[in-house]
């Protein structure tokens, strides 16, 4: 299925390699580049927020700097499992959306928080200058997490995944669906949630867990193609993966604005080889071999059939067809922690990967190899900028 704006998107080379960049785990990571670094947020063993923070995302792990923003007081709603922070810089301040529970009741009682930080034009790694903010006011009474923000039209929506609403408070973990809420400030929403997704194929299910979550959002380079991927079946599984939304038009708030593609956006690889689990990333602008404009996916993904444990953050390339968005064969590439890799393919050897074909089983151009030098600094994320 094609959607508007498509047929004059061009078909960029593309090379499947996926590259590790942290050895420790680093469940759902998000990064964002703001005034020459990078900033990776991501569930640090449930306790705290902490940033990481380079001029390159190759070998980020070894050469990043690492603070910790916050970290929860004891004996509070939102004490216990702090989930997938992401750092966001609106309207001149920074933010950090999270979600958390209390200890004392546990998953059910997860729900949507922010900490408020000091202005954008600020580094955000200073403890001192971050501030627990509360609850995103305005929310139902719902079990809501990975929360994030959609730029749009000049307007702002929070985008999150929670329980079904009709089932209240109360704990049903078995279903979670997609919604979208309008925001009137970076720290409140209005009016009522719509849900945009729920498990519908049987790839979205883990037994009899049906779960859309980690929303993230996913423009193409020349801002013709706007979406939603999101992960879907168990995160404790390796059968974790990524679908996507495509955005049609209209207003954002409508369920017919979004349309799901009926196969994920990234599976691990059908000859059982790893990584394994590969989902709850986001997704970056990057100026690319020969300064062409590429998107690179952030995700984690596990190098064992361990589903929570070792989930490292990898990079990933996202290509561009008249379909949309692609990534690889839509199943996990070559993986290595070697940066030429990346760059420039590899020729089949211990990790394979290389120019992966793109939908409809037509090969990828090669020429990445030829002009892949090094990429050019200067990346920009791409949240905040879609169709204003």
């Amino acid at each position: 299925m094609s959607f508007p704006g498509q047929q004059h998107m061009a078909q960029p080379s593309y090379n499947d390699h996926i590259l590790t960049i942290t050895e420790r785990s680093c469940a759902d990571p998000y990064v964002i580049w703001d005034k020459g670094t990078y900033y990776m947020t991501f569930t640090a063993d449930g306790n705290r927020v902490e940033i990481w923070s380079g001029d390159s995302l190759f070998e980020f792990e070894k050469r990043c700097r690492k603070d910790v923003i916050w970290r929860p007081p004891p004996n509070t709603p939102y004490t216990g499992d702090v989930w997938a922070p992401e750092l966001h810089n609106i309207n001149g301040q920074w933010y950090v959306y999270f979600a958390a529970d209390d200890p004392q009741h546990g998953n059910r009682t997860h729900r949507t928080y922010i900490l408020s930080g000091p202005p954008s034009s600020s580094s955000p790694l200073d403890a001192n200058t971050w501030t627990y903010h509360g609850p995103l006011s305005g929310m139902p009474d719902q079990w809501a997490i990975d929360g994030t923000v959609l730029h749009l039209h000049n307007a702002m929506y929070f985008v999150y995944s929670g329980w079904p609403l009709d089932r209240g408070a109360g704990q049903d973990e078995s279903l979670q669906e997609l919604f979208i809420i309008s925001m009137q400030s970076p720290t409140a929403v209005q009016g009522a949630p719509v849900r945009i997704s729920t498990p519908n194929h049987p790839w979205e299910f883990s037994g009899s867990s049906g779960i859309n979550e980690g929303p993230q959002i996913l423009c193409s380079p020349d801002n013709r193609w706007l979406g939603i991927a999101y992960s879907c079946a168990g995160s404790w599984t390796h059968e974790y993966k990524m679908g996507v939304l495509a955005y049609t038009g209209g207003d954002p708030l409508a369920p017919q604005s979004w349309i799901k593609r009926p196969t994920p956006l990234l599976r691990a690889s059908a000859d059982d080889k790893p990584p394994y689990g590969p989902g709850h990333g986001n997704f970056v602008g990057v100026n690319g071999p020969g300064a062409s404009m590429e998107v690179w996916a952030v995700f984690h993904a596990t190098d064992a059939k361990t589903g929570w444990e070792g989930r490292k953050a990898r990079l990933m390339r996202v290509g561009w067809s008249s379909d949309g968005p692609f990534m690889g064969r839509g199943e996990c590439g070559g993986c290595c922690g070697e940066t030429t890799h990346f760059l420039h393919g590899c020729d089949g050897g211990q990790c394979g990967g290389g120019a992966g074909p793109r939908p409809g089983g037509r090969g990828g151009d090669v020429d990445i190899k030829k002009e892949a030098k090094k990429v050019l600094g200067q990346a920009k994320g791409l949240i905040g900028k879609f169709l204003k």
